[in-house]
């Protein structure tokens, strides 16, 4: 088993006092048959997975060993980070002078991902339009990512009045309406006290009621005599707040946002440092990483190659085309659309695959995921079986008079489906979920995409 960091600064301790003599490998991305640690441990098969400023995330037979710059002997820092001076030159920021007459900034600092050399290229004082619009559109995306409603609205006035273009921050980008109110704010259901009718169920509409001695009547007072149901005022139905989208009717595409704004950060970032955008094994590698070590077929030495330094990001589209279908394949719509948005932000012009092709809607429900059929009840009469629609039924007893029938409540509307005779109910053909997914052909793009990925890596 590999032994952990406390072992690691134990060792270390002790090997400062009195330390045998260790020629320094430098251990890359390629697989080292045994790889002494500073203590004289080996690692067997070892590799560099993953690079950062505190040292490196070394992948070996028994698991993952983390190496830290801090805690090696001055050769192994020598050998590993150069010498100093190297070092903070590399590590050097440019510096801008700052112009934000917008008060953009609060919002800029409190993504954590842009660096400040970031926010320095979005606000400098000579920056060009592209700049000034990616600088409002990340911060309008931020602001509403994390519920600063008043500076999003204030930031997407300052948008409309300069008369800017943004595609990322359109409203229809960036809201979409409410299923469950269709938009309107509000849900509209049957009244549950009067099933819809809006009579009053105790004088079933009349206003009077009779007093159960001979046929003599009094004045409703559950209704004061309007004969209409006091929990609806005789609308038949109630009004309340869409709990989904808070009585807004929209709701905010939250993945949009936030693959679009991290986007807009990583391009910043890049752009003050004067170079490009980095690969998505850089910038969203623990979101691709568990996929790609699922992918079928996908050589073990190419998925070191992809996840180690030495990959450029010049195979990016066909990782996160493959992560797209992958999901596919696993039925997690949401997260295939997450890896489209990626492709759509990085590569707008690219029309690599479309989820469409692989998800279509279901012709039996119209993509609806549930269809109408017949109340199983009333037969599709919509009409209550016990009294057949009349709201009164025979006594049970020789003679008797015809009595309130109990199970409709004297409405003669069929009580499982309200009178509608019919019911709405899950479609069988797509199980309720709206969509017919073509998995073959899922798994025939996956494998073809994972095919180029290991070609790219021989070939290189």
């Amino acid at each position: 088993m590999f032994r952990g960091p406390i072992l690691l600064i134990a060792a270390l301790l002790a090997a400062s006092v009195a330390r045998a003599e260790i020629d320094v490998v430098v251990l890359g991305e390629t697989p080292v048959a045994e790889f002494t640690l500073p203590d004289g441990s080996t690692l067997k098969n070892a590799f560099v997975w993953r690079r950062s400023s505190e040292g490196l995330m070394i992948v070996h037979d028994d698991g993952q060993y983390f190496l830290n710059y801090e805690l090696l002997p001055d050769d192994w820092k020598a050998a590993y980070l150069g010498a100093p001076a190297v070092k903070d030159e590399a590590s050097a920021q440019p510096e801008f002078v700052i112009n934000d007459p917008y008060q953009i900034m609060p919002t800029l600092e409190s993504i954590n991902e842009l660096t400040p050399a970031g926010r320095g290229y979005l606000l400098r004082e000579d920056a060009d339009a592209e700049s000034e619009k990616s600088a409002l559109a990340v911060a309008t995306l931020h602001a509403l990512l994390t519920g600063q409603i008043n500076d999003a609205k204030r930031f997407m006035l300052v948008i409309e009045e300069k008369g800017l273009e943004i595609e990322a921050v359109e409203m229809n980008a960036l809201f979409v309406e409410c299923a469950t109110c269709d938009g309107e704010g509000v849900i509209t259901k049957a009244c549950a006290t009067c099933s819809g009718s809006g009579e009053c169920v105790k004088c079933e509409g009349e206003g009077l009621r009779k007093t159960g001695i001979g046929s003599s009547t009094i004045h409703c007072t559950a209704c004061r005599g309007k004969g209409e149901c006091a929990a609806c005022g005789g609308m038949g139905d109630s009004r309340a707040r869409c709990r989904v989208c808070s009585g807004r009717g929209k709701l905010l595409q939250k993945r949009y946002c936030e693959v679009k704004r991290d986007y807009f950060v990583f391009a910043a970032n890049a752009a003050a440092n004067q170079g490009e955008i980095a690969s998505v094994m850089k910038t969203d590698v623990e979101r691709v990483k568990k996929l790609m070590m699922a992918f079928p077929g996908l050589d073990r030495d190419a998925m070191r190659y992809y996840f180690s330094d030495a990959y450029e990001g010049s195979m990016d589209t066909n990782i996160l085309a493959a992560c797209v279908t992958y999901s596919l394949l696993k039925e997690r719509v949401d997260e295939a659309e997450r890896f489209l948005l990626m492709i759509k932000a990085r590569y707008p012009d690219d029309d690599l695959l479309e989820i469409a092709d692989y998800l279509n809607a279901c012709d039996a429900c119209d993509g609806a995921g549930r269809v109408e059929r017949d109340c199983a009840t009333c037969e599709g009469s919509g009409e209550c079986p016990r009294c057949g629609g009349e709201g009164e039924r025979a006594a049970d007893f020789e003679g008797g008079r015809s009595i309130h029938c109990t199970t409709c409540r004297g409405l003669g509307k069929c009580s499982a489906c309200g009178g509608d005779g019919a019911k709405t109910v899950r479609c069988s053909t797509c199980e309720g979920k709206g969509r017919i997914f073509e998995k073959e052909r899922a798994k025939i793009k996956l494998d073809i995409l994972v095919d180029e990925l290991n070609d790219s890596y021989r070939t290189r």
